[in-house]
C-alpha cells in the first residue's frame, strides 16, 4: 500500500472506520488453543472491522506456541519481528515476545517495568500501517494493574478530519512523526513519518504519544494547526470519551488489536513475587481478510 499524498476529506475513506461499543462484548471462545474452530475467524474478523479489537479465551493457560494457533486459526501468516528485537533474550525463534517484569526482560525500557505505558502503537519503526495486528496472550495476570488502555485514533482522526481539515492535514505530514528507539545498542535509530495516512480507503495511524515520540512543528506549513490537531487528540483519548476504553486480560484471554488503528497503553500494576505477570505478544504484518471489507 502506498499511502495518499494529503488527506483533506472524508469522501477519501471507502473502508468502515472502527467505533468502540458502548460495553464490551463477551470474549470469543477458542478451546484449547491448539485446536481453535474455524468459527472463530467470522466473529474475530466482525469484531476487528466493527471497533478494532477482540478478546480471545481459551480454555487453557497459553504459551508461545498459541500465538501460532491463533495465527493459523485466523490467517495471519508469520509472527513479523522488528528488527531491532531480533537477537533479544525476551524474543523466542518463532518471534513471540516474552513481557514480563523480570531479569529476561530487564533490558527493555517497557517491558521489564511495571510502570505505566503512554499510547503507542506497536512498531513505529516501521513505515506506517506495515504492522497491522497486535496479539497479547496472557498467561499470569498482575497481581493488581496493567490494564490495557485503547484508543481508537483511527476513529478520533476521522472526527478531527471533518471537524478542521487543516488539523488533520497536519498530522499527514510526511515528516511530522519522529519515533527514536531507547533499546539497549540501538544507537538512537530513528523514524521519521506520517501520524496518519488514507491508503486503500483506509485511515492508517501510528498515533504515539510515549517519550520517544516527537511532533515536529518545522515539518508543517501550519504550527497552530498541528497545535490543533495535537490537543484534538489528547481530548479524545480521555477516559470519559468514546474513542477511549480500556480491557483487563485475566490468565487464559487474549488481546486482538488492528495496530494500523487503534494506539494502546498500560497502567501501571504491582506483581505477586511468586508470580509475576506474563504476556506473550506477536506482531502480524497482515489482518483476517474480512477485515478489509469496504463500508
Amino acid at each position: 500500500m502506498t499511502p495518499a499524498p494529503a488527506v483533506t476529506s472524508l469522501s477519501m475513506l471507502t473502508c468502515k472506520v472502527p467505533a468502540f461499543p458502548a460495553q464490551h462484548a463477551r470474549p470469543v471462545p477458542v478451546g484449547d488453543w491448539e485446536h481453535i474452530p474455524a468459527t472463530t475467524r467470522g466473529e474475530v474478523d466482525a469484531r476487528l472491522t466493527a471497533h478494532g479489537y477482540a478478546v480471545l479465551e481459551g480454555s487453557a493457560i497459553p504459551d508461545p506456541g498459541a500465538a501460532v494457533s491463533v495465527a493459523e486459526a485466523l490467517g495471519l501468516g508469520p509472527v513479523f519481528t522488528p528488527p531491532q528485537y531480533q537477537g533479544r533474550a525476551y524474543v523466542d525463534d518463532g518471534g513471540v515476545t516474552q513481557i514480563t517484569a523480570d531479569a529476561s526482560t530487564a533490558g527493555h525500557p517497557a517491558f521489564g517495568q511495571t510502570t505505566g505505558q503512554h499510547l503507542h502503537t506497536d512498531g513505529t519503526l516501521q513505515r506506517i500501517g506495515e504492522i497491522k495486528t497486535t496479539l497479547m496472550l496472557c498467561a499470569r495476570p498482575a497481581a493488581s494493574g496493567g490494564t490495557s488502555q485503547l484508543f481508537n485514533a483511527a476513529g478520533a482522526f476521522a472526527a478531527l478530519l471533518n471537524a478542521d481539515p487543516a488539523a488533520a492535514a497536519a498530522l499527514t505530514a510526511p515528516d511530522v512523526l519522529v519515533r527514536t528507539s531507547n533499546l539497549p545498542d540501538s544507537h538512537g535509530q530513528a523514524s521519521i513519518g506520517p501520524a496518519f495516512a488514507i491508503a486503500d480507503g483506509r485511515i492508517l495511524s501510528r498515533y504515539s504519544v510515549t517519550s520517544t515520540d516527537h511532533y515536529d512543528p518545522a515539518a508543517v506549513t501550519s504550527p497552530a494547526a498541528l497545535d490543533r490537531a495535537l490537543e484534538f487528540l489528547r481530548d479524545a483519548a480521555q477516559p470519559s470519551t468514546s474513542y477511549y476504553t480500556e480491557v483487563t486480560l485475566t490468565a487464559g484471554q487474549a488481546l486482538l488489536l488492528a495496530n494500523d488503528a487503534i494506539s494502546h497503553g498500560r497502567a501501571p500494576y504491582q506483581d505477586s513475587p511468586d508470580a509475576p505477570r506474563m504476556l506473550f505478544r506477536a506482531l502480524f504484518t497482515t489482518r483476517c481478510a474480512a477485515t478489509e471489507q469496504t463500508a
